[in-house]
């Protein structure tokens, strides 16, 4: 994965209107889809619990297969971006552990992995106003950098792949 380019306002615009959007069809989709179930198979009087659930679960299945369907969509760019770096971030923490020990003994691979680790944190931060942390992941960020250099490599977040994590065991 490599980093990109995204504009925040943009971003944020599509973002809540993708938001509000799947908000709005869920609850039309579970409110219809679940009056049509009861409608049909429901009991005048009685509980109809299951088919209020078996309503938003068919509603929320649809919205995950129209939202698979236009993930493609060039409106979509900016979301599904971040949607996937959340995704690989994820990932390597996950694998915090690992990278750290490996980072401490001056691995290339966990090297590598830190530095887009930590720019892609930034961007994420500054995408999402998570201004808390910010100054503080900045400082690590120079720190890292500060070490980079000091073993006089040259790393780049061009130079991450995803495979560079199964490669630290």
């Amino acid at each position: 994965m490599q980093l990109q380019p995204i504009d925040k306002a943009l971003y944020r615009k599509r973002l809540n209107r993708v938001i509000a959007a799947v908000i709005v069809t869920l609850m039309a989709l579970a409110l219809g889809c679940s009056t049509l179930l009861i409608i049909l198979f429901g009991e005048l009087g009685g509980s109809n619990f299951m088919l209020n659930l078996i309503g938003v679960v068919m509603a929320a299945s649809l919205v995950g297969l129209i939202l698979r369907r236009v993930s493609a969509h060039p409106y979509m760019r900016e979301v599904m971006y971040v949607w996937r770096l959340k995704q690989e971030l994820n990932r390597i923490y996950r694998n915090t552990a690992k990278i750290k020990a490996a980072a401490e003994t001056n691995n290339l691979n966990a090297l590598i992995i830190t530095n887009f680790n930590l720019k892609a944190s930034i961007q994420l931060y500054e995408l999402d106003d998570n201004d808390l942390t910010l100054g503080e992941l900045k400082q690590e960020v120079e720190a890292f950098d500060a070490k980079v250099d000091a073993l006089g490599l040259t790393i780049s977040t061009d130079d991450y792949d995803p495979v560079l994590l199964s490669q630290l065991d």
